[in-house]
């Protein structure tokens, strides 16, 4: 394999290993707003952690340091209370935090310690969420198919979950990350089948945005077996749910994996077109690290174009937006990249600069296999400075940190360096050794190349048969689903009709029962209610007549004899006098007192005169007081005596009730009274500048509710509203038809 081959290589996996990332979105900040709203409020001790660990896990990249403070808290909290499983939860959330920073030596140490204790406490979802993240990390450190083992795990034990504890979402993100990592390691049938089982889930539940990557990482496996006009349509498929979607930076990302297409089946002026479109996207959202994988890739494009003027140029963007990232992984690929471009152009310095750069990263990272390539590729360029000792040392520490189990070309490359160096050191003895270790591994690679390439073609023959077998196996299952579905149609309607008429007949019964008890109470309550209405006001009348007519005339007889008595017996200006005129005033008193309450039983006005003139005596003696000042709008009542004697009386109560409780309570110096006739109802509008109502506690009063209980009897509606020192107004609305119903 080539330098430049070799290149191309590490930039897919990269993009590969960016779209395994994907979806993972911190915490923004309105989320941890309205967590921390929900924290203030809650009063569940047990919910309130739960919480506190939620928004220590969508605390965003810039307030690292408080959220592992935070999560560590409630991690705290969950071992002193003996809690596995809040502790299982607190190290996932611990480890999800040193992701998002990518410290994933600390993610892959809190979520190794999630899964051991999930599985001594049994508990299957902490297993489920351990095995993806350690999946996670996995594909962090390059080890594919460690991380592949532990997302066959998470989804195997998903799979046994019941709906109400299965989670969609995860599910799919399974098959896809299956779906990516199967087609890493070369394993092309098993990824499309996996892809293919998460589109259908996909499909099925209208998840349109995890649809959308589903398609795009099979158009990537339909790419890696060279059908590239499938894999182009799986990508425009993806691309058309994005732009529904207004999914900008899933569309950049669909763009780049387009050009990727393009670039392998050679089209170079397509695939630099996509990426130029992708690159638009990523700087319009400020995403640095899709910006830096556009300009790595279109680095390796301009490569195999052998245009290499415009290299460095895109090299240096790339490490320019890789720093804005803080992607401190891709920025040592592409200082490493760099540098080996450097050297095989043969600019010795800029290249060292560049791969110490790289190895720096690298070490602060921690993966063997990459600082191993650093390592060998500064190895080499010492070598060629003839710095054979440095080169050495270089060479040994890279041999001493590569997985020399596998076959791979950087252990060859390595290999064939050390031979080199010991044979310009003259050390023939080491140079034959690693020679043939790498003949061996050349032969090893051949047959391994021999067998991906059978691989690939059985892949897609494979694919290409299984395609064709579900396509026929579809369209027999729709035919007989279709058979099904008409038959059970036809019963299903057969039954609805008849169901139909047996409800609606027994509805239409329990209705015409309902009614007829309805309206059986409803007249019974009516006449009940007139009844006792009729022999309330025969009583008033009675009381009233008898006040009037008996206890008022013998006041009257009581008062003419007192006067007659000052006449003939009482000294003027005796005492006996004084208390005689005391005893004539206390008769008088007496006499007005029972005027006043006869006419209050049964208005006299509103018997002799009709109602708009009992209202206006009503009004006037009011005013006559001095203390409130009444104003009066009536408009209609031309025709009142058309009414009921119990419509008519009834509402001049209701007014006077009004009046009454405004003179009482209200401590008022105006009201406004407004009575309106319209064609079906009558308004009744009060309003006085008093004190105001509390309506907490003074719309309940006993004076109230009588008021409220005469206006529901005539069918009405009244509204009461009233401010401290605001004011108070009360509106009644009557119905016209009860005037002449009762």
């Amino acid at each position: 394999m080539s330098v430049f081959k070799k290149i191309a290589f590490v930039f897919v996996l990269t993009h590969v290993v960016f779209n395994l990332s994907v979806g993972q979105t911190n915490g923004t900040k309105s989320v941890v707003d309205s967590l921390n709203e929900l924290l203030q409020k809650e009063k569940n001790t047990n919910v309130h952690w739960r919480l506190l660990l939620e928004r220590a896990v969508q605390r965003p990249a810039s307030n690292y340091e408080q959220a592992v403070m935070e999560a560590t808290s409630v991690l705290d909290h969950y071992r002193e209370e003996n809690d596995e499983e809040g502790t299982t939860d607190a190290y996932i959330a611990l480890g999800n935090i040193h992701n998002q920073q990518k410290d994933y030596k600390k993610a892959l140490h809190y979520d190794s310690l999630a899964l051991a204790l999930a599985e001594k406490a049994n508990f299957a979802k902490g297993k489920v969420l351990a095995y993806r993240n350690l999946g996670r990390e996995s594909v962090a450190a390059g080890n594919i198919l460690e991380a592949k083992t532990n997302y066959e795990k998470a989804l195997e034990l998903e799979l046994t979950f019941n709906d109400k504890d299965s989670d969609l979402e995860r599910l799919l993100s399974y098959y896809n990350q299956l779906g990516i990592t199967n087609r890493i390691l070369g394993k092309f049938e098993a990824s499309a089948t996996y892809l293919n089982e998460g589109i259908r889930l996909a499909e099925k539940n209208g998840r349109d945005r995890a649809l959308a990557q589903l398609y795009m990482n099979l158009g990537n496996t339909f790419s890696e077996t060279s059908r590239y006009e499938e894999a182009v349509t799986m990508h425009l498929r993806s691309v058309k749910i994005k732009e529904h979607l207004n999914d900008s930076l899933g569309l950049g990302q669909s763009f780049t994996n387009l050009s990727i297409v393009f670039r392998a089946a050679k089209e170079f002026d397509k695939a630099i077109a996509y990426l130029r479109k992708s690159q638009q996207i990523n700087s319009a959202f400020k995403n640095h690290k899709g910006s830096g994988l556009n300009a790595a890739n279109l680095a390796v494009i301009y490569i195999e174009k052998k245009e290499l003027d415009s290299v460095p140029v895109f090299f240096e963007q790339a490490i320019a937006n890789f720093s804005r990232a803080s992607d401190n992984r891709g920025l040592a690929l592409a200082f490493h990249n760099y540098g080996k471009f450097l050297f095989d152009m043969n600019r010795l310095d800029t290249a060292e600069i560049m791969m110490e750069k790289a190895l720096a990263l690298r070490k602060k990272a921690g993966s063997d296999t990459e600082i191993s390539t650093t390592l060998a590729n500064l190895g080499q360029l010492e070598m060629s400075r003839g710095n054979f000792a440095k080169a050495e040392h270089y060479l040994l520490d890279a041999q001493h940190r590569i997985d020399t189990t596998k076959t791979t070309r950087a252990l060859s490359d390595l290999y064939t360096y050390l031979s080199e160096l010991y044979r310009h050191q003259k050390n023939y003895e080491k140079a034959f050794a690693y020679l043939k270790k790498v003949l061996m591994l050349e032969k090893n690679s051949f047959t391994e190349n021999e067998r991906v390439a059978l691989l690939k073609a059985e892949s897609k023959y494979e694919l290409e048969k299984r395609d064709l077998e579900l396509a026929l196996e579809r369209e027999k299952q729709r035919d007989h689903q279709f058979r099904l579905f008409l038959i059970g149609v036809l019963i299903a309607m057969a039954l609805i009709a008849i169901i139909s008429v047996l409800w609606i007949r027994r509805k239409q019964v329990k209705e015409r029962h309902q009614s007829q008890l309805q309206q059986l109470t409803q007249t019974h309550r009516i006449a009940t209610a007139q009844a006792l209405r009729k022999v309330e006001e025969e009583e008033r009348k009675k009381i009233a007549n008898k006040l009037h007519d008996e206890v008022g005339a013998l006041l009257s007889i009581a008062k003419l004899n007192v006067d007659q008595l000052e006449a003939d017996v009482f000294a003027k200006d005796s005492e006996a006098v004084l208390k005689l005129q005391t005893a004539k005033k206390l008769l008088g008193d007496m006499g007005e007192t029972v005027r006043a309450i006869s006419h209050s039983l049964v208005p006299v006005a509103l018997e002799k005169y009709g109602l708009k003139p009992a209202i206006l005596d009503l009004i006037n003696a009011v005013n006559i007081s001095g203390k409130i000042k009444v104003e009066e709008v009536i408009e209609g009542l031309d025709r009142a005596d058309d009414w009921s004697d119990e419509f008519r009386f009834g509402l001049y109560r209701i007014l006077q009730e009004v009046l009454n409780n405004i003179i009482k309570h209200a401590q008022a110096t105006h009201v406004l009274v407004q009575l309106v006739e319209l064609e079906r109802s009558l308004t009744i509008y009060v309003e006085d500048n008093g004190k105001g109502l509390d309506m907490a506690t003074g719309a309940n009063g006993m004076g109230l509710n009588l008021l409220k209980r005469n206006i529901e009897y005539f069918n009405g509606v009244i509204e009461i509203n009233g401010r401290q020192n605001q004011g108070t107004f009360v509106l009644i609305e009557l119905p016209l038809d009860t005037a002449s119903a009762h």
